[in-house]
């Protein structure tokens, strides 16, 4: 492990002077999803909700938590939860005015059923902002094409217990800027884009390259590892 530690120290220092400048993605959704007004939500695929974030806007109104595993379910904070798929939701249309998600979209083989339930329940004028990994970039491909086993054990690698509550086998079926971008159910009112590296690189001695290629598209969205995005329903 202390070989690891210090490849990820090294890693780390090569990151400040070849990649691009790097954002926490999670807090910057932390941020939109303040700036939201709304008198009820769905948080999407929550899961446990690691990071609380239904639980820091829930003095703002009602938050509904749905996720398809109840274990991660019973551990979420919020006073409001329900068992349910996103192909499928159990829920009334027009019930809100806020929706939202973040790593749940490369998980679901039918992500369009999932937008068309989204798009039932979102109230007009209501907000969808969504979070997710680009299958174009370098990472989704490597883990599209490996088993589950080796993603899990890739974790552990790394030191990161919680794999088994928080990782999901992957689809990537939805989530490229085209798809953002030509998404005709609601007006796109804003998208960013991460460059990259990812964090699960850090380990390896050839980080390097990985850096430099982010550095390389840097200025091309496309390739980008991951894309939010806020959209909003027609009134």
């Amino acid at each position: 492990m202390k070989v690891i530690a210090a490849i990820r120290s090294v890693n780390t220092r090569v990151d400040r002077v070849i990649a691009p400048p790097k954002y926490d993605r999670r807090e910057i959704f932390a941020f939109w999803m303040a700036a939201v007004d709304f008198d009820r939500a769905l948080h999407l695929g929550c899961g446990r909700d690691k990071d609380g974030l239904g639980k820091r806007i829930e003095t703002k109104g009602d938050v509904v938590a749905l996720d398809p595993n109840p274990a991660g379910l019973a551990k979420n904070e919020v006073s409001q939860k329900v068992l349910g798929d996103a192909h499928r939701l159990p829920l009334s249309g027009d019930a809100f005015d806020f929706v939202f998600c973040r790593y749940v979209f490369e998980h679901l083989p039918d992500p369009h059923a999932a937008l068309n339930e989204i798009d039932r329940v979102l109230r007009p004028g209501g907000t969808f902002m969504v979070l997710v990994p680009n299958p174009r970039h370098y990472y989704a491909r490597i883990a599209d094409a490996t088993p589950f086993w080796f993603h899990k054990l890739w974790f552990e690698f790394q030191g990161i217990d919680d794999h088994e509550e928080d990782r999901f086998p992957t689809e990537y079926a939805w989530g490229r800027l085209e798809d953002i971008e030509g998404c005709s159910r609601w007006e796109l009112e804003a998208v960013r884009s991460f460059p990259g590296p990812t964090n699960y690189t850090r380990v390896l001695p050839f980080h390097v390259l990985f850096s430099v290629l982010a550095r390389l598209v840097e200025h091309r969205p496309k390739y980008h590892v991951a894309y939010l995005a806020r959209f909003r329903a027609p009134r």
